[in-house]
């Protein structure tokens, strides 16, 4: 008995991945909020400015992940649609001249 698998629900995966009101936004929102949050150099008196450059570069590091996590889900999404193309050919009859 073969397996079957349902092409279209995969492809509806990676739709859903890269939609731009999927997971992406919700990363992207994130990102944006952090943006808000960096503090200039000016932010506190002269015994603060370490605590605002640790501050400033936590943030980047946070939204460099962000940027990462929104890069490997349009991967994913890529992925998913080669996966579903792959299966549909599968399905197809191969011809050996």
């Amino acid at each position: 008995m073969a397996n079957e698998v349902d092409v279209g629900a995969i492809r509806g995966a990676g739709k859903k991945l890269a939609a731009e009101d999927g997971p992406k936004a919700f990363l992207r929102n994130a990102k944006e909020k952090l943006d808000e949050v960096k503090l200039s150099g000016l932010s506190m008196t002269i015994l603060g400015i370490g605590a605002v450059g640790r501050h400033n570069a936590v943030i980047d590091e946070h939204v460099d992940n962000l940027t990462s996590g929104i890069e490997h889900l349009q991967k994913a999404a890529d992925n998913l649609e080669k996966t579903a193309s792959n299966w549909e050919k599968s399905d197809q009859p191969w011809v050996v001249k």
